[in-house]
């Protein structure tokens, strides 16, 4: 991976590489900006970037949130929890996961092993002090099971939980290895000292009468490194991808592939990056990326192409400006979003005894490669089984070609500089297949369509995104709908760093992001509808440190609107605000509003915090605080 760190003497290279591509302008505050460099100990003369480096009070400890959809269990019956890790991530902890065994729970509250209706993971998260955003991803038995980015936390310590309701059931019943990921560091010279005190609880939830047990997998196989020391995605930054070699039991009736994807390094802001053909009337200095913003995750089956998914942009806590997301962060930021590809049409061939390659990657704008450095990409393979072999053929084979056309225009010296990408993708396999129920016709479809449009002033300093990306993933079984997925991803970023080489200088964003999601997955008993649309906007000032720019103050806004039901009748609604490092307002609605109930009162400052900020406040306005 590839990094370059901003002075105001100019853009040096990383460490031993010279001629190495321009860090993108600084996007603030991830993980990604440093942790590679530091991990390969960079030699004293590279001047590096810290975050927020503000001591403003707030609330302690202040609770920060992803809103997102309350778990999908049976309620008023028996459970029972597990504490399945504890362990804090602190100094050494990068590259260096934690990692226990884990073995079904045998209590008579949790119900019989394997027969859950629900299994539900709470990770709660402590952090006191100044930190970078990590990622973090989580795994049992090599299959990643959630992936989520720490918040930065503040002075006065700062708590998150991430709530995800499991579909793993088949790993779950079965002891393995819990391997957790959270790489850390911690560095007086940058001013890192918070470490990451994690919990993780399960709890089990037995069959009830009243609550229909969702159909999961027999046997869930990972696509993943399969390492027992690291983190166990793939981090692809070429055009080959990750492979996995596996053989599918030959009574496998229904096959489904779930994906987790990352963008990150040069490849974070993705949905930014400026199309190659127009790099040209940039100057270096700005310090824009290239290879396009449209990205494809594609999966391949013995190389052929078996579907795609077209990655909602994920923005981590740190991202574009990091005061818009303390303490109310973006959608998908503590429990990010996955895909599904209904697989079964491929059967035949690959539930046959040998041994298959699947192979997930990335595809972007550029050449050799495609995409920058670097994604990070995993997968499972959800199989079902029966009691007789899987026979049949493929009747219909249609992946044609990606259509991607890029379009610009440019004035008079360059003054503005605009550009326009469209995508569309149609993808069917169909195949008649013979299982447990006979013939059976299965049909997947994916019908897909993108546009970018971007627009410079200022030799690139100041940039306008408008970005949106819809469609449909279907598949059908017969007259039965297997997968449903029908989404709506619009996106609008304005950013100006014109003022970010000045003494004092500062930088700005605003951005409004939908996440709109009808979904019925294959492992799921019911429909949902998850909209969410939120606001943000925000400015940070910095130092004039030599070699080392501090941001030491700040604005920061998001407001949120979120709304969720269930095709079964339950509902979930949300309308929360924050402002300056505080919290605003808070309301909670819908009949599973006890699940995820709204931030305590004595959090709530009308008018939003006191902002970021260097300077102390008062005694008086402390103590209030701290209560």
């Amino acid at each position: 991976m590839d990094y370059r760190f901003r002075t105001p003497e100019g853009v040096l290279p990383p460490y031993g590489r010279e001629d190495a591509p321009l860090q993108p302008r600084i996007h603030c505050c991830s993980e990604t900006d440093i942790h590679d460099a530091l991990v390969s100990k960079l030699s004293n003369d590279i001047h590096r970037r810290v975050p927020l480096s503000t001591n403003d009070d707030t609330p302690s400890p202040l609770i920060e949130l992803q809103v997102y959809p309350p778990p999908h269990v049976p309620q008023g019956g028996d459970s029972c929890q597990v504490t399945l890790l504890t362990h804090e991530f602190g100094d050494g902890s990068y590259g260096v996961p934690a990692t226990v065994d884990y073995s079904p729970p045998i209590d008579k509250k949790c119900g019989p092993v394997g027969e859950w209706s629900g299994i539900t993971l709470n990770v709660t998260v402590y952090s006191i002090g100044t930190q970078y955003d990590r990622l973090s991803s989580l795994y049992l038995s090599h299959v990643e099971i959630l992936r989520h980015s720490s918040a930065e936390p503040t002075k006065t310590g700062t708590t998150w939980t991430v709530k995800d309701v499991t579909h793993y059931r088949a790993l779950f019943a079965e002891s393995g290895q819990l391997l957790m990921d959270f790489g850390n560091i911690i560095s007086v010279d940058l001013g890192l000292d918070a470490t990451f005190q994690v919990t993780i609880i399960a709890t089990f939830y037995p069959p009830t009468q009243g609550f229909t047990q969702p159909v999961t997998a027999d046997i869930i196989l990972p696509l993943s490194t399969l390492s027992q020391s690291e983190a166990n995605f793939f981090t692809i930054q070429d055009d080959q991808g990750g492979t996995t070699n596996l053989t599918l039991p030959r009574t496998t009736q229904k096959a489904f592939i779930e994906i987790y994807a990352s963008g990150n390094s040069n490849e974070e802001f993705w949905y930014t990056n400026t199309p190659d053909e127009f790099l040209p009337f940039f100057p270096a200095s700005t310090g824009l990326i290239g290879k396009g913003p449209f990205r494809e995750i594609q999966v391949a089956i013995d190389d052929e192409i078996a579907g795609v998914v077209w990655p909602y942009a994920v923005i981590y806590s740190g991202g574009i400006t990091p005061t818009n997301w303390r303490p109310l962060t973006a959608y998908g930021t503590y429990n990010q979003p996955t895909y599904y590809l209904d697989v079964t049409p491929f059967l035949p061939t690959l539930a046959n005894g040998l041994v298959h390659s699947i192979v997930l990657r990335l595809l972007g704008q550029g050449t050799n490669p495609s995409i920058n450095s670097n994604w990070f990409v995993s997968g499972s393979l959800h199989l079902q089984l029966g009691s007789s072999p899987v026979s049949g053929s493929r009747r219909v084979y249609d992946v044609g070609p990606l259509k991607v056309q890029t379009t610009g225009q440019v004035t008079p010296g360059n003054v503005t500089v605009s550009t326009n990408i469209m995508a569309s993708r149609h993808i069917v396999v169909e195949s008649e297949i013979y299982d447990d129920r006979g013939l059976q016709i299965i049909r997947f479809e994916q019908n897909l369509h993108y546009r970018n449009d971007q627009n410079y002033t200022d030799s690139g300093w100041v940039q306008w995104v408008s970005q949106i990306s819809h469609g449909t993933t279907q598949s059908t079984h017969g007259q039965t709908i297997a997968l449903n997925d029908e989404f709506s991803y619009p996106l609008s970023v304005f950013s100006n760093y014109s003022l970010y080489e000045m003494q004092f200088g500062s930088y700005n964003s605003a951005i409004n992001q939908t996440y709109n999601r009808t979904l019925q997955s294959p492992f799921a008993n019911t429909e949902s509808i998850t909209f969410s649309i939120q606001h943000a906007e925000g400015e940070v000032g910095m130092d004039d440190a030599p070699g080392l720019r501090h941001a030491i103050n700040g604005t920061g806004a998001t407001d949120q609107k979120f709304a969720f039901r269930l095709s079964s009748g339950e509902s979930y609604f949300r309308d929360i605000e924050a402002r300056n490092d505080g919290w605003v307002r808070d309301t909670v609605w819908g009949s599973l509003k006890n699940l995820e109930p709204p931030v305590p009162m004595n959090q709530i400052l009308p008018g939003g915090g006191h902002g970021f900020r260097r300077r102390s406040l008062d005694r008086r306005t402390r103590m209030k605080l701290m209560k």
